[in-house]
């Protein structure tokens, strides 16, 4: 075990290191191969990223779901409030034709990422309250989609309920469930310390992540050469959407909601990591061929996307440092 904490503490303190290799090895890979095959492990290797987090969580702190309501609040304020006006306030600054303008800015109302719940477990976050987070944007997109459609002079379509259920229930509810029941079954069952054997879980959980930012750029490395112009075009106005939705988060979290550096990544992870996959079938289902073009700049933004959550995994420390000088 000591050998697991040895190297769990290697992977983690050069995630930035390693994220950037995987990418450029992912890239290289795309060029030179057809991966498409690699599209039906996404979910499985999202399952056991997430799930060893979930096994963090035991039947005793589940009492403590009340207090994840001020974090939920706050996530959802930014999330469908505060991030969907700067995104569409910076389209309007960059002059983004129409169809951009729409794709991006239902992608700033999306509901989390599919890796959030990993990025908050890795980063020593409250898996709690990034649960009840995540839970509860899925069912308030319902909503707000068609409202922000509207809003954009679009189609009042959305993405089909089947498909949020089906993200839902392998996203957040199996790992949750086959978590619990795994830490009732090492701690009442095999009489084990949990805290013993904590750094194996963790170790699944960065390796799955790993795996997981290879498999995406494999599939869509090749984007990023065949739409340099959309590339281009995107990069600034994601650039400065991240820096400033950050800043904000950080700055009213610490000083205005004065809540703990662990429910801070809870909602950092589960409001700017944005669900591409959701967004791209949303396009597609409610724009016809018109959704197929547009589905391509969530697209590149995931590529964006990924490089920024894992540099803030990478200082994720520090910032815990930070929270906690005055």
């Amino acid at each position: 075990m000591k050998y697991l904490k040895s190297l769990l503490g290697h992977l983690s303190k050069n995630i930035l290191l390693y994220t950037l290799v995987i990418i450029t090895c992912g890239i290289i890979v795309s060029l030179k191969f057809d991966v498409t095959f690699l599209s039906r492990s996404i979910f499985i290797l999202v399952f056991f990223m997430i799930y060893p987090m979930m096994v963090n969580i035991s039947f005793s702190a589940l009492r403590n779901i009340k207090g994840a309501l001020k974090p939920l609040l706050i996530a959802l304020f930014i999330n469908f409030l505060c991030e969907p006006f700067i995104c569409y306030f910076l389209c309007d600054l960059f002059n983004c034709p129409k169809d951009m303008k729409i794709a991006l800015v239902l992608l700033s109302v999306a509901p989390p990422s599919i890796m959030g719940l990993g990025y908050v477990g890795l980063s020593k976050g409250n898996m709690i309250s990034a649960s009840v987070i995540v839970s509860s944007a899925f069912k308030v997109c319902l909503l707000v989609y068609p409202i922000v459609m509207h809003i954009l002079g679009s189609s009042s379509s959305i993405i089909p309920f089947s498909v949020i259920l089906k993200t839902l229930f392998f996203v957040l509810f199996l790992p949750l469930i086959f978590g619990v029941i795994t830490r009732e079954i090492i701690e009442h069952k095999l009489k084990l310390q949990f805290d013993e054997i904590k750094p194996l879980f963790s170790l699944i959980t960065i390796s799955c992540l790993y795996f997981l930012v290879f498999v995406i750029f494999a599939l869509k490395g090749r984007l990023i050469f065949d739409h340099y112009i959309d590339f281009i075009k995107i990069a600034p106005i994601t650039v400065i959407f991240y820096f400033v939705t950050t800043t904000l988060l950080l700055l009213l979290n610490k000083f205005a909601f004065h809540i703990s550096y662990e429910d801070n990544q809870a909602i950092f992870f589960t409001t700017i990591g944005k669900n591409v996959a959701l967004t791209i079938g949303l396009l597609t289902t409610a724009f016809g061929p018109l959704g197929h073009k547009m589905a391509m700049y969530p697209a590149i933004i995931s590529i964006f996307q990924i490089i920024f959550l894992m540099s803030y995994l990478h200082f994720s420390e520090k910032i815990a440092i930070w929270w906690k000088s005055k």
